[in-house]
């Protein structure tokens, strides 16, 4: 029988002396080794690559558009901030007596925007005040002394009113209004805008002197508003100054408006008929030696129109004929002819026979 130490020994030792069986290994397919595990991966993350690849083409060409886009909108809005401001400068000019300025900075907003609200009226008044000769208008500011009495005066002025001597009628409504111009205000208004409407119309008409014309006819309209007449010759005066500071600097600008006023007024100051004919030659010349035949051919045209110039005749067709090559269609290649095939003839029959 065991002892009683024997009895009392741990169970470790029992079970030390008990084999041990391996762990049990987990299951593999037959075919596990052999399947293309990154392969499979592979093909979606593929198809992913590609995709992203074309978003980010699609992206990009759509950012570049709508970035050319927005940067045409903001040159346009920096186009019409800066045209804004040089206008406004512009009149601020005008006012202040800065004629020269106010020239150059109505001169930079057509050359941007030549339809520019106000821009060539502005121009204008520009250009009026440049050449307007102080000499000629001094005795408007200060007429001769007359010291016969104001009711005097209003008859002198009724006078010189009924004979249409306008300088006169102005120069005495001058020298009355500056002693009393409460004196029969109304009347007198009355003839003052009609003498200066008068002058003015007849001195752009038929003096040729607008810069005079166009002064009276402004100081006309502060008395009431201009028939038509009257403001067709205020505006033919102006455009006919825009028109004559592009003589001889830019044939292009002057052709353009000596062309709308030669339309309207072609013997305006005798010469517009002229000045456009030559602004055309000009222009034409410079279309010429730029290779543009038929432009130039188009104003040598309308140069002979305003005016029949012999010598610009034969650089007129000149140009025409040099436009017409140009633009002539090449002649067709000849089309191959067909060769006549013989007629089989029988054995022993003559050909033809």
């Amino acid at each position: 029988m065991p002892s009683m130490e024997e009895e009392n020994q741990p169970l470790e030792n029992a079970q030390d002396t008990q084999p041990i069986a391996p762990p049990a290994q987990p299951e593999i397919a037959a075919d596990a080794e052999s399947a293309p595990t990154g392969f499979s991966l592979w093909r979606p993350m593929r198809l992913f690559v590609v995709i992203a690849f074309v978003a980010v083409i699609i992206a990009a060409i759509g950012g570049y558009f709508a970035g050319i886009h927005k940067r045409q909108a903001a040159e346009q809005e920096t186009v019409e901030q800066v045209t804004q401001e040089q206008f406004a400068l512009g009149e601020s000019d005008l006012e202040n007596g800065r004629y020269e300025i106010a020239k150059q900075r109505f001169e930079y907003i057509i050359n941007l925007n030549p339809m520019y609200p106000g821009a060539a009226e502005k121009l204008a008044e520009a250009l009026l005040a440049l050449n307007a000769p102080t000499a000629t208008l001094a005795p408007i500011y200060t007429p001769t002394p007359n010291l016969a009495p104001v009711q005097d005066l209003f008859e002198q002025a009724e006078e010189a009113f009924a004979a249409e001597d306008w300088s006169a009628v102005i120069e005495t409504l001058l020298t009355l209004r500056a002693k009393d111009s409460s004196y029969r205000a109304v009347e007198a208004d009355g003839m003052m805008f009609t003498a200066l409407r008068n002058r003015g119309v007849y001195n752009i008409s038929t003096e040729g002197i607008l810069e005079e014309g166009i002064y009276d006819l402004s100081r006309a309209a502060r008395f009431g508003p201009l028939d038509r007449d009257a403001h067709n010759w205020r505006e033919w005066a102006e455009l006919y100054l825009i028109a004559n500071s592009y003589y001889g600097i830019n044939w292009a600008q002057a052709t353009y408006y000596f062309g709308q006023l030669y339309l309207v007024a072609p013997y305006l100051k005798n010469n517009t008929y002229y000045k456009y004919a030559f602004s055309s030659q000009s222009y034409g010349d410079q279309l010429y030696d730029a290779n543009d035949y038929c432009a130039a051919s188009e104003q040598y045209y309308q140069s002979l129109l305003a005016w029949e110039n012999p010598d610009l005749i034969t650089t007129a067709t000149k140009a025409a004929k040099a436009c017409m090559t140009a633009t002539a269609h090449p002649p067709a290649p000849p089309q191959p002819t067909e060769t006549p095939t013989p007629t089989p003839t029988k054995e022993g029959e003559e050909p033809g026979g």
